[in-house]
């Protein structure tokens, strides 16, 4: 495992240009229909499986740092060099609508920087299912300036672009905000938009001439979201796997599927909490050494207990699992 326990903190907890809106919507939508038709049959079953074959995992911690985050597509690997993992918040769609997931990455070091996390943020995420709101040139720059984080934004997004809701302008600027917040390791630094040093008036509509705080967890991250592990991560005999969830009772499901779509493991972990913010979640180790060589997902989700009869159903989030 990655050597990485001194790098995790947890974050604070979308843009592109007016053509591409349709796109992200797209892409948001149909990320959502994937967890609904893999999962949705299942997920009612998921509790009462957990009980005989699930992992509880009791987290006393309520929004601490998680254990190691290991391999994925931009690999974070400490065996290789020491760069420091970055937390990302990037768009998917949830019963809630559009909400922010977060994703590591590893960039420049020693230590995270407002500034190399907006460049990472502006390359496309690891996870297929995630998108977000901003183009690269968008977001020019970002520093830390007597306690207030400073954010050089391209002036000519001042207004919705079309095909662009007033929620979605929200949601980008707390896109914004909690990445460079993670990055400076304060979820309490405000956040000035600004240009050439001086503030703008909107960004995407929102005003922002005055600094920015991180919105409450629950209003704008997705209520269930998985930190490792990252996409496509390569495992061999066995994993384990950990994020955040609120979740009812602190009751946190997860299973894996094999490439044709069955069941293969399943079970659930137990958060500290679930009221107020999100709180870790992990899995303990998953045993694969049975299982034969391909592509697996794995799935968490919020504790759904009227089965779907009551709201839009849980929040599902997915990790493309490669056992070898």
């Amino acid at each position: 495992m990655d050597d990485l326990a001194t790098l995790m903190r947890e974050a604070v907890e979308d843009v592109e240009p007016s053509d591409r809106r349709a796109e992200l919507r797209e892409r948001v939508a149909a990320a959502s229909k994937r967890r609904r038709v893999r999962y949705g049959v299942t997920v009612g079953l998921l509790a009462a499986a957990a009980v005989t074959t699930g992992v509880a995992v009791a987290v006393h911690q309520s929004d601490g740092p998680e254990a190691q985050v290991s391999h994925g597509t931009h690999a974070i690997d400490r065996s290789r060099d020491q760069r420091p993992a970055y937390a990302l918040y990037y768009v998917g769609d949830t019963p809630q609508g559009p909400r922010l997931f977060r994703e590591f990455r590893t960039g420049p070091g020693p230590g995270t920087t407002p500034g190399a996390a907006l460049d990472l943020l502006q390359a496309d995420p690891d996870d297929p299912d995630y998108a977000s709101y901003w183009s690269p040139g968008q977001l020019l720059g970002a520093e830390l300036v007597d306690d207030v984080i400073e954010v050089d934004v391209d002036p000519s997004l001042a207004q919705l672009s079309a095909g662009m809701s007033v929620a979605d302008g929200e949601l980008a600027l707390q896109q914004v905000v909690y990445t460079v917040q993670a990055a400076a390791g304060d979820a309490q630094l405000p956040v000035q938009f600004v240009h050439d040093g001086n503030p703008v008036a909107e960004v995407f509509g929102q005003p922002t001439s005055e600094p920015l705080t991180s919105a409450p967890q629950l209003d704008v991250l997705a209520l269930a979201s998985i930190s490792d592990p990252t996409e496509r991560r390569v495992v061999v005999d066995s994993f384990s796997a950990r994020g955040r969830a609120s979740s009812f009772e602190g009751n946190v499901p997860w299973e894996l599927r094999a490439p044709d779509g069955s069941l293969v493991r399943s079970g659930t972990s137990q958060t500290y909490g679930w009221e107020d913010h999100l709180y870790p979640w992990a899995t303990g180790p998953i045993d694969v050494s049975d299982l034969e060589p391909g592509d697996y997902t794995f799935a968490v989700m919020t504790d759904d207990p009227s089965g779907g009869e009551e709201g839009a159903g849980p929040t599902v989030d997915t990790r493309t699992v490669v056992i070898k």
